[in-house]
This record gives C-alpha cells, structure tokens and sequence, in this order.
C-alpha cells in the first residue's frame, strides 16, 4: 500500500463502517454520478462504485493515481475515471462526465477550506457536496451570527450553500491517525434570498469585515477604504448598529451592503 504523505495532509479513511456511512449520507443513488475528491487507497472509491452509474475520481497524488490504477483495472473507463490532478487548479468543464453529480471526498486537512471555495465555482452543476473536515472546520462552516465560530467562511458558506450537520469520526478510523476529531456535513447548493450583483465585491467586503475580528464593523470597513459616507447609508439600509462587530452581521446584510457599497 503506498504510504501516506505528510506534507500532503493525507489522513486515510481505513474504517469501512464510516465509508459506508459517508455513502448512505450522500443519498448515492444508482443512476448518480459522482466525483470524489481525494481518493487516497480507494476505500470509499470502492463502496462508490458499486453504488453510482459512473465515479470520477480526482487525485494529486501520481502514486496514488497509479495504485488505484492497479486496483481498479477492471472499471476503468466504463464505471470509473481517474484524473491526476490538483482539484485547486482543475477546471470543472474538463471533467469527464455530462450533466450534474453529486462531490464527495474526504479532504486533506491542509487545504480543505480552499477546496470548500473552489466548489462555489460548480455549486450549477453539483446537487451536493459531502465531504469530510476536521471537525473545527466544520463548525466554522456551518456557525451562525453571534456565535465564537462565525467569521468570514461562515458567511461566503451561508451565501452559497445550504449547510447541513452529519455526523463525527473519531482518529481511530483513519490511517495514520490525526490528533484532531473529524466531521462529514454537506453543502448543498442554492439560490441566495439577497443575491448580489458582484461576487467579487461581496467576498471582498465580507473578508475585510472580519480583517479584526474583535473591533466594530465599522472600524473594519473605514480602515480598509471605505468612504464613511457611503458606509452610513449603507448600515442603515442593511439595519447594521454603528457598534456592532462583524460576528453580530447576518449573510443578509452583508448582502445589502455590498449592493450599498
């Protein structure tokens, strides 16, 4: 078995209880098709295959691709693709399936939330993403105004997505073992209440909101450029107190202010 790589954030999911958990969570249907993010020695790969129409499997790992390649043989292409490539810099219109899937993986635990960014970019095509995090991650995800964990990922989430609590898994089911506890949830994408006109601007000002999480929104905003005027009209329409602090701001009115501003 090709070992784990440290510097990748590889944590393998051995326990084949969890992986069958992690299937029925997903809802995998027989006529489903599904990309799997980060394959690894393919113990999810396997219980994928035997349920969905068709599995694309994407891999950064060469060795991993080609064990998989050895262990598959036999499915592949008609049941299973795998693409050796980094999900970070992989093009969504070059996946080998037509229509919409479902995305499942368990992410390496030193990129997951830049892989949570990138699905944003497919949320058109994806019916769900059910994936696995550290359990902290997790929390952040799906944290709601007000509370210790909700910050500017909780928000670009909250905008996109549908966020549903699943289940943890303890360190003993992976290998090697990490120190943390891990968490399957799901995203599910939808239609925003208050969309905005630009996605770029809305990222931009919700991460310049939370730049100092302890100071006022407002502090945030006047130091980062925006003029107070604007800003005025702005947090009135979006119903925002002057004092309040970032975490205290529902995905609504950010909303409203990025159209404000």
């Amino acid at each position: 078995m090709v070992q784990a790589k440290k510097a990748l954030g590889q944590h393998f999911l051995t326990d084949q209880s969890y992986c069958r958990k992690i299937v029925e969570y997903a809802g995998i249907q027989a006529d489903d098709s599904v990309v799997e993010i980060g394959p690894g020695t393919g113990q999810l790969t396997r219980l994928l295959v035997e349920k969905a129409a068709h599995v694309v499997a994407l891999e950064f790992d060469r060795d991993m691709v080609d064990s998989l390649r050895q262990r598959f043989s036999a499915l592949i292409p008609d049941r299973l693709a795998l693409v050796q490539a980094d999900v970070l810099q992989f093009e969504w219109p070059a996946l080998p399936i037509s229509g919409r899937f479902k995305l499942v993986g368990n992410l390496p635990y030193n990129i997951s939330t830049r892989i949570l960014r990138k699905a944003i970019e497919v949320k058109d095509r994806m019916d769900l993403f059910a994936f696995m995090v550290q359990k902290e991650v997790a929390e952040r995800v799906r944290a709601l105004p007000g509370s210790r964990d909700y910050g500017y990922f909780s928000v670009l989430m909250d905008y996109h997505f549908e966020r549903r609590p699943g289940f943890d898994v303890p360190p003993g089911a992976f290998t090697p073992r990490p120190k943390v506890m891990s968490h399957v949830m799901m995203l599910v994408p939808k239609e925003s209440a208050d969309p905005v006109p630009d996605l770029e601007t809305f990222d931009r000002l919700v991460s310049r909101s939370f730049a100092h999480p302890r100071k006022t929104l407002w502090n945030n905003l006047t130091s980062a450029g925006y003029p107070p005027e604007r800003l005025r009209e702005g947090f009135e329409a979006a119903g925002v107190e002057s004092k309040a602090r970032p975490s205290a701001v529902k995905v609504s009115q950010y909303a409203c202010l990025s159209r404000m501003l």
